[in-house]
């Protein structure tokens, strides 16, 4: 939550210093507000920094979860409800696994930045709407197989302790 207000003060800010608007008149003597284009690679950034937190939250709750239920199913006897089975778990979810799940954050939160920017350039209608719906359906497809792929990737990552690849 704190990241969120964090970083949405950010983006309010960057948006006030990079998008200016000025009052001109059209044609018929009307007055128009005309804005000038964003610069999408900010944005993209943003996006990446924003996403990217949340994946590797969600997916190092993931591991750390999948790796408790892995050492209470292979050792019940020794894992019982009050073992150290979670801190172990949560300690290589935060050590040699952080990286695998960086990783595969890493992924998702890149499509999820161009889907972004797709929907913003089709509400700004920088692009044509038919071009922009196949975009974010494509993009919205591979999101779809890579964080089910992720799902089970994460779990290999949390009981075994495979690399991201590996997995």
């Amino acid at each position: 939550c704190g990241w969120s207000i964090l970083w949405t003060l950010a983006v309010a800010g960057i948006q006030e210093r990079l998008i200016t608007c000025e009052q001109q008149t059209n044609v018929n003597g009307n007055p128009v507000t005309v804005c000038n284009d964003p610069n999408y690679g900010y944005f993209f950034l943003l996006f990446i920094s924003f996403f990217f937190t949340h994946q590797v939250l969600q997916n190092c709750v993931h591991t750390c979860v999948a790796g408790v239920v892995g050492s209470w199913w292979f050792k019940p006897e020794s894992n019982g409800c009050c073992s150290c089975a979670v801190f172990s778990s949560f300690l290589r979810t935060m050590t040699t696994s952080f990286g695998s799940v960086c990783f595969g954050s890493l992924l998702v939160a890149i499509i999820q930045a161009l889907r972004q920017l797709a929907e913003q350039a089709r509400q700004n209608e920088e692009v044509g709407q038919m071009l922009a719906c196949c975009i974010d359906c494509i993009l919205s497809c591979i999101q779809a197989v890579v964080e089910y792929f992720n799902k089970w990737a994460f779990v290999y990552v949390g009981v075994y302790g495979y690399g991201y690849c590996e997995a």
